[in-house]
């Protein structure tokens, strides 16, 4: 009984404990949605509004501030007071435990004081932004002012800077003086929305004017003082030139012509304070004026340098011609010895072509010099043939230089071919020395292979005409065959002696050691009847060698030193 007891106690204690926590919480909620009401009417308006209200607004700016205040009204004087009325109705009822009605009441507050905290500060912006509008069209009629001061300044000040501007500058400046009384009185009406329309296209219209007065000034300056004096100076100039016998890529005196009609129209679009045209106008005044000083001085510079380079260009043409006249003779001269076959002949005439061309444009400027030329464009011509001039000069010395030592060459090759006879014939004297039983077939084959080349390379060069290249070819060619040679006639030599000296020395073993004996026949048999000397000696040799050990290097070592002594002190 006592626990059950207990138990009731500590839940009554629970939900009390629970009641007093959820009327504590929704206490805390009434005074948030208090605070915010109190809020707002701290922050009251009544001072803005009286404020604006003494700026004598009107028209549309009066409608939209009327309206403003209205709804400012509204919350201060129902919405709050409604609002309050519900929040000191939730108090009591929270104070008396009607929990249910206390939810559904502070959603029904919190909707109304969402919406009046919106509205408030939406009329507080709405507020500043009327405060803005009247602040800036009061600062932009104070600029206004100002900058209609300066301009009507300038003009009276400086009316002898805007030539035939003036006038219809004043004239424009009087209008803008009245569109800005309009605007002033407008603004003055308090009807500040109807102005900003106003206020726009006045403020275009001074920045127009604005625009004429800085640039109008320089345009004038250009066409009454510049551009005659610029205009002057050329035409005097190119009729200067002009009897100087200058020519020019376009009629500059009409061109100048031209320029001053252009000074003309743009005189008249000052008249109308047509200053986009004007300034165009005047843009494509300054280009032209420049290039038709550009041109003078072009062509002034271009002629000096074409006549100090006069002289050294009719030398090089000249010296180019002589160097080609020369050129062709030798080669004339030369085929009929020798074939020229890296097309001497065909760029010979090439270069003559080019040169022929050169000295045409040279005689056609010089006839026309009396008369008058383009400098510039025969400065061009000349250093692009003096171009040509020195790549001519250097490849008619490479063709010069690769036939002059055909001669040379010619005579070189004679040695050579009398070297190789000599050679050949020695070869076959040192093999005739020996008696040998005969030559074997590959040897004969090469030795007469080499005697054709040679005898047909004298042949060669007995031609009338001959061809070096081909010549040299084949001198190469001999050389190296005639060097194979060499080695296979030593070899000859050398294995066919040193076999005979083998054979000899192998009758000392032939009748005690039967392998010498059959080796001496096998040798024999390839010395006499095959002629292949280089297998009979390693036949022979090596039988005697494995009788008599160190009897080959001893044998060859005697040979070697004989044919050594023979060759430092040769016999007669």
């Amino acid at each position: 009984m006592v626990i059950f007891l207990i138990s009731l106690i500590i839940i009554a204690l629970v939900i009390y404990l629970g009641v007093y926590l959820f009327k504590r919480h929704k206490a805390k909620q009434i005074e948030v949605y208090q605070a915010k009401v109190n809020e707002i009417t701290e922050n009251s308006l009544e001072k803005e509004l009286a404020e604006i209200s003494k700026l004598n607004l009107s028209g549309d700016s009066l409608t939209e501030f009327e309206k403003v205040d209205k709804n400012y009204r509204e919350i201060v004087n129902r919405k709050l007071p409604e609002i309050s009325e519900l929040l000191n109705d939730l108090r009591e009822l929270n104070q008396h435990y009607q929990f249910g009605r206390i939810n559904h009441e502070l959603k029904d507050v919190d909707e109304k004081l969402s919406g009046t905290v919106a509205q408030f500060e939406k009329i507080k912006e709405e507020l500043k932004n009327i405060r803005k509008v009247t602040e800036e069209h009061q600062k932009a009629v104070e600029e206004l002012s100002e900058k209609y001061k300066d301009l009507r300044k300038t003009l009276l000040a400086k009316s002898f800077s805007f030539g035939p501007s003036s006038d219809k500058l004043e004239e424009q400046l009087g209008k803008l003086e009245q569109q800005f009384n309009d605007y002033t009185k407008l603004m003055e009406s308090g009807d500040y929305v109807k102005s900003a329309k106003p206020l726009s296209d006045l403020q275009d219209a001074t920045a127009e004017m604005e625009e004429k007065v800085e640039k109008i000034p320089p345009i004038f300056k250009s066409l009454k003082s510049v551009f005659p004096d610029q205009l002057k100076e050329l035409n005097s100039a190119v009729d200067q030139l002009l009897k100087e016998k200058y020519v020019f890529h376009e009629d500059l005196k009409k061109k100048l012509a031209d320029i001053q009609k252009m000074v003309d129209k743009n005189f008249e679009n000052l008249k109308k304070v047509d200053l986009k045209n004007a300034t165009k106008l005047d843009e494509k005044l300054t280009t032209d004026i420049d290039k038709v000083y550009d041109e003078i001085d072009q062509e002034y510079r271009a002629r000096k340098v074409v006549e100090k380079n006069y002289n050294y260009y009719q030398d090089f043409v000249e010296h180019a011609e002589r160097q080609e006249h020369e050129l062709l003779i030798d080669l004339d001269r030369l085929s009929q010895n020798y074939e020229l076959t890296h097309n001497e002949f065909e760029e010979a005439h090439d270069l003559q072509v080019q040169i022929q061309a050169i000295r045409k444009d040279f005689d056609n400027f010089t006839k026309q010099r009396s008369e008058g030329v383009i400098y510039s464009d025969e400065l061009k011509r000349q250093k692009d043939n003096i171009d040509k001039l020195t790549k001519i000069e250097k490849k008619q010395k490479e063709i010069n230089d690769g036939v002059s030592n055909l001669w040379k060459e010619e005579k070189e090759a004679q040695k050579a071919v009398q070297g190789f006879d000599l050679e050949i014939h020695r070869m076959r004297r040192d093999v005739e020395k020996l008696n040998l039983p005969g030559l074997s077939r590959e040897y004969t084959d090469y030795f007469f292979k080499v005697s054709d080349e040679i005898e047909n390379l004298d042949e060669a060069l007995g031609q009338i005409q001959i061809n070096m290249d081909e010549i040299t070819k084949a001198l190469i060619n001999t050389q190296s065959d005639l060097d194979v040679l060499g080695d296979k006639t030593k070899e000859i030599i050398d294995c066919a002696t040193l076999s005979e000296e083998f054979l000899q020395y192998a009758n000392r073993y032939r009748t005690r050691y039967p392998e010498v004996e059959e080796a001496y026949k096998k040798a024999s048999q390839l010395f006499n009847k095959e002629y292949n000397y280089v297998d009979a000696l390693d036949t022979i040799s090596n039988a005697v060698e494995e009788v008599e050990p160190g009897a080959y290097k001893r044998i060859t070592d005697d040979y070697e030193s004989q044919e050594q002594a023979q060759r430092q002190y040769p016999m007669n």
